[in-house]
């Protein structure tokens, strides 16, 4: 069957909760928000334990992984008490599978900061708290190898052979453990904050997102949405819980929103949400196919 030209092919959408994983009735927009109140506050679940536990459990992690890096050094420096006497092993064999556990242990504590960050993220007031906070993960993988590090290296006692090898076990683990524990994108609860006052001021407080989108849209029926089979649709806070945190720039454009505006063009954009302006009454099937989710 031939489209009629201009228009966009249409897939079947499967609209989702955020919140519960449940299919819901396909949405449509508010553009009457007089019943919903103006004023919003920093979705807070660490009431609830969330943040919390994530947090403690990160904690208790970095802990863990610092003891395994001090076996790991104990491992092979020949002056410690345990050098040599471990079973099995061989001194150096001990000291990979050491680090191996310590950057286990590593970037699970760094997964679970940044999801505790994206559920409640830190105030950007203090700058350095800021970083500190949006950072610790990255910052407590440089404490869990970089000592190791340089104690091996400068261990009289150990061949040239032992530390290259010590070196490029710990350099290695170091890469990967703050590459894959640093937050790139951190945002702060002013940011937060200001998403669902816009979300709210501009519609009913719901926003939206494809399996494969990397910004959040304000209306479900965004052209760069069109061609997406599952829509999950939440609050403010709940996109920036799935790492979202700009939203859509032709959503942004449309509401009129200064403060969206500046915050959709914030940073690089490489979304494939957004694509190049087009005119209205030509665009093509393919432009419609800027969100990589599609029908089977």
């Amino acid at each position: 069957m031939n489209m009629a030209e201009g228009e966009k092919r249409r897939v079947k959408r499967v609209f989702i909760d955020a919140d519960t994983g449940k299919q819901i009735s396909e949405q449509t927009v508010v553009t009457d928000a007089k019943d919903v109140a103006t004023e919003v506050k920093v979705k807070n679940v660490e009431a609830t334990g969330e943040v919390g536990n994530k947090r403690v459990i990160a904690i208790v992690l970095w802990v863990v992984a610092i003891i395994f890096e001090a076996l790991a050094l104990m491992s092979l420096m020949q002056s410690s008490p345990i050098y040599g006497k471990l079973p099995l092993f061989e001194p150096l064999v001990w000291m990979c599978i050491f680090l191996a556990l310590d950057l286990v242990c590593v970037i699970v504590a760094g997964q679970l900061w940044k999801k505790a960050n994206h559920i409640d993220p830190p105030s950007e007031k203090n700058a350095f708290e800021f970083f500190v906070k949006s950072q610790l993960g990255a910052i407590l993988s440089v404490v869990a190898f970089l000592p190791f590090l340089v104690m091996a290296l400068l261990d009289k006692d150990a061949d040239k052979r032992t530390k290259t090898i010590a070196a490029i076990v710990a350099a290695i683990a170091l890469a990967v453990g703050m590459g894959t524990s640093a937050d790139f994108n951190p945002v702060s609860s002013e940011d937060l904050q200001a998403m669902q006052q816009n979300a709210i001021e501009l519609g009913d407080g719901t926003v939206y997102w494809g399996e494969t989108s990397k910004v959040y849209h304000l209306n479900p029926n965004c052209r760069t949405l069109l061609n997406s089979s599952t829509i999950y649709s939440g609050d403010a806070a709940a996109a920036y819980e799935h790492g979202l945190s700009r939203p859509c720039k032709f959503c942004a454009a449309e509401s009129g929103s200064d403060t969206l505006k500046k915050m959709s063009e914030a940073g690089t954009v490489t979304d494939a949400d957004a694509e190049p302006e087009a005119d209205a009454g030509a665009e093509t099937e393919a432009e419609a196919e800027v969100e990589t989710d599609e029908a089977a």
